[in-house]
């Protein structure tokens, strides 16, 4: 787990673990790394505490042990500390050397291919994580030619380490304007309108498409989801 990881990535891996756990293998020894969380999405964090409460039963009678790798720091510190309330039954424990998390695993001999595999997964995170870190910094809408220039490379450069990631300009760009959107959305109650204009949307109608694409909902249906009523 890298950067913020969405409650959508949540959904995605909970579903490989319903699908893993019962296998032939989902006994074997698991290792989750989280050294390279950035912070923590609220919501999805609440939607993995509930989902190991959830399937505590099954999963604990399949699962085998699990080791957790973190580098310490806030979002590390809130998962492992959460965990130990939403994981009894779990044969969980935290490390901070992947060493030490291998050899309780009982697979040391594989460290070298694990520190290839994630640092591979992590180069090709990166650069996601320098353009969504560029945007935000940036007032105003940056060109393709300013944003790579900004990060030190070409143009082309930036387009294929992209879409070696998996993505594109065109779609962190979409990423970027529904985050400043869900900000507001969550925040203050304006009114779509004065939100698309905030965030550099042409209309209300173009927020909207794009909220769908990126999210699979409406902006309204976020917002509903997002406001806490008080009390009666």
């Amino acid at each position: 787990m890298w950067g913020r990881p969405s409650e959508l990535d949540v959904v995605e891996m909970c579903n490989v673990w319903d699908a893993h756990l019962p296998s032939p293998h989902g006994s074997d020894p698991t290792l989750t790394d989280i050294r390279a969380l950035d912070s923590i999405d609220l919501f999805a964090f609440n939607r993995l505490l509930r989902v190991f409460a959830e399937r505590r039963a099954v999963w604990t009678a399949l699962a085998g042990p699990q080791a957790i790798l973190h580098r310490g720091g806030l979002a590390g510190a809130a998962i492992l500390g959460a965990l130990q309330l939403a994981g009894p039954g779990y044969r969980l424990r935290a490390f901070d050397s992947l060493d030490r998390a291998l050899e309780w695993l009982g697979v040391p001999q594989i460290e070298r291919d694990f520190e290839a595999l994630s640092a591979s997964l992590l180069d090709v995170a990166d650069i996601v994580r320098r353009v969504q870190a560029t945007l935000e910094a940036e007032p105003g809408s940056l060109s393709a030619a300013e944003l790579s220039r900004k990060l030190g490379l070409s143009v082309r450069s930036l387009q294929r380490h992209l879409e070696l990631a998996g993505t594109s300009l065109r779609k962190e760009r979409a990423r970027h304007f529904v985050a400043r959107a869900e900000r507001l959305l969550e925040g203050t109650e304006l009114d779509l309108g004065a939100i698309a204009t905030m965030i550099g949307a042409r209309s209300a109608g173009q927020l909207t498409a794009l909220f769908q694409r990126v999210r699979g909902m409406t902006p309204g249906t976020f917002r509903r989801a997002r406001v806490v009523k008080p009390a009666e």
